[in-house]
Parts: C-alpha cells; sequence; structure tokens
C-alpha cells in the first residue's frame, strides 16, 4: 500500500522518505500528520495540494513502497504493467 483515502474522504494518506520530510511537511503547512500510520507519513488534504504536487507526493509513496518489495514480486508488477490492455 502506498497510499490511503479515509472513510471521511478528505484526503489521502502518502509515504514520505523519511521522519524528517514528514515533519517538514507538516511544519510548512503542506500535510497533516496521518493518523494511525507511522510519523514517516502524512495525510494531503484535498483542499491544501495542487495537483502537481499531488502526484509527485503519490510518485514518491509508490517508489519507496516499490522499492522495499522483493524483486521477484517487483519483476511481477513491472512484467505486468507491461501486458496490461490498455482498452
Amino acid at each position: 500500500m502506498f497510499a490511503c483515502i479515509g472513510i471521511a474522504n478528505d484526503g489521502v494518506s502518502v509515504k514520505t522518505p523519511d521522519i524528517e520530510t514528514a515533519t517538514l511537511l507538516i511544519d510548512a503547512g503542506r500535510a497533516e500528520r496521518a493518523p494511525y500510520f507511522h510519523k514517516s507519513w502524512v495525510r494531503l488534504p484535498w483542499n491544501h495540494v495542487d495537483a502537481a504536487e499531488f502526484g509527485d507526493r503519490l510518485r514518491i509513496s509508490y517508489e519507496i513502497v516499490f522499492s522495499s518489495l522483493p524483486k521477484k514480486v517487483q519483476r511481477a508488477i513491472a512484467e505486468g504493467a507491461d501486458t496490461a490492455d490498455p482498452s
């Protein structure tokens, strides 16, 4: 899991590279502490983040989680993406 939308649907929680990055985003008002998650996760409220930053945060979160998967799983995901039917 690299992103999570809670039942309140008022934002999305994503993983950051480390606690320091999460703290910087929170202190800058770009994110909030993600309840129930590790301190390296933040919640991005829908009304505080523009589309470009939202996309960047999702991509970074995905890359962090993907890189921690076993190589066999990474290959399977990559192969599935290569063979996905775009229609």
